[in-house]
């Protein structure tokens, strides 16, 4: 027969071990993390779907809207990612900027651009999780994206070359905390744009030709938006720089 402190003992170290067992769906999140770095967006869909079917807890809610409306930009479905950014948000108001700089993402491709900068001013003002399963910065999302409206907005009053140049290099600089190359792209690809607003053609077209080398080099050409490969995107912005054209709407 166990004495009382053995028993005691044991159910102490089983409390334990569950309450450091992860949440339901967080697998499954990381399933769809890992498909986003593929750029494999249906993938990411897939099983984000699975997690929602098991999460009880607000986080995995939170965090599974958020990265589905996230694959859903990037299919150019933003009919269904906006729904799936504002129940993120309704889950966990003011908690995470995560929701709020897809969100902002949205907006700019709706030409909503001063919504997409609220909403990019907010994803920076609450920031990242110190962890979990979301592996991007939502600041540097947040810079990129203003970065992005500053420079290409077809509003002559919202767009500011050195502001956007500015966050723009932040954005890339700051690299390191965004785990998923399409946003590396994109980021470096806002940086050629605000140098090109900024009439600085000559480094729009070396900072391109640069974005386009680490694509090829890292294997990334498959990855799309909206269907386009980001590369045929890339090379036709280039072509806009060498023309010293700046470029104009949306996120691509």
């Amino acid at each position: 027969m166990h004495s009382p402190k053995l028993v005691w003992t044991l159910a102490a170290a089983v409390a334990g071990l569950s309450a450091c067992a992860p949440l339901p769906g967080v697998e499954f999140i990381e399933q769809g993390r890992q498909s986003s770095v593929q750029g494999d967006w249906d993938g990411t869909i897939a099983a984000i779907d699975q997690a929602l079917q098991v999460a009880v807890d607000d986080k995995v809610f939170y965090y599974s809207y958020f990265k589905r409306c996230e694959a859903q930009i990037w299919k150019g479905q933003l009919k269904p990612a906006m729904d799936d950014c504002n129940k993120s948000i309704r889950v966990m108001p003011e908690k995470y900027g995560y929701a709020y700089a897809a969100r902002g993402r949205i907006f700019a491709l709706m030409g909503q651009y001063e919504w997409a900068l609220e909403d990019f001013a907010v994803a920076a003002r609450l920031k990242s999780a110190r962890s979990g399963p979301v592996k991007d910065s939502a600041t540097v999302i947040a810079y990129g994206g203003k970065a992005r409206v500053l420079a290409t907005s077809p509003e002559d009053g919202l767009r500011d070359a050195e502001k956007s140049i500015e966050f723009a290099e932040a954005a890339v600089r700051f690299e390191k905390f965004v785990k998923t190359p399409a946003h590396m792209i994109l980021n470096r690809d806002t940086l050629a744009a605000a140098y090109a607003e900024a009439g600085r053609f000559d480094e729009a077209v070396a900072e391109q030709n640069k974005t386009i080398a680490m694509v090829r080099e890292n294997g990334w050409s498959s990855l799309t938006y909206d269907g386009k490969p980001l590369l045929n995107i890339l090379n036709g912005h280039l072509s806009d720089f060498e023309a010293q054209k700046p470029l104009r709407g949306g996120i691509y």
